[in-house]
């Protein structure tokens, strides 16, 4: 775990890193331009940090909050 969020820190793309209870362990949000360069990132950065042996993905359709309403 230190190995990974030592790791994940000095990604530019993560904008913040989530030490999370449930079926995950970290919830990371990213930002990049497109989803080549997402697809990119996940290939060639992501997947190669330590201890990752699994990521699932999640692209934000729309985000709400109480002043949209």
């Amino acid at each position: 775990m230190v190995a990974f969020e030592r790791a994940v820190t000095q990604l530019p793309e993560v904008v913040h890193s989530h030490h999370v209870t449930g079926n995950y362990d970290y919830l990371l949000q990213v930002e990049v331009a497109d989803l080549p360069a997402y697809e990119d990132f996940h290939a060639n950065r992501l997947a190669y940090l330590p201890g990752v042996a699994m990521v699932t993905s999640y692209v934000t359709m729309k985000t709400l909050s109480a002043d949209s309403a």
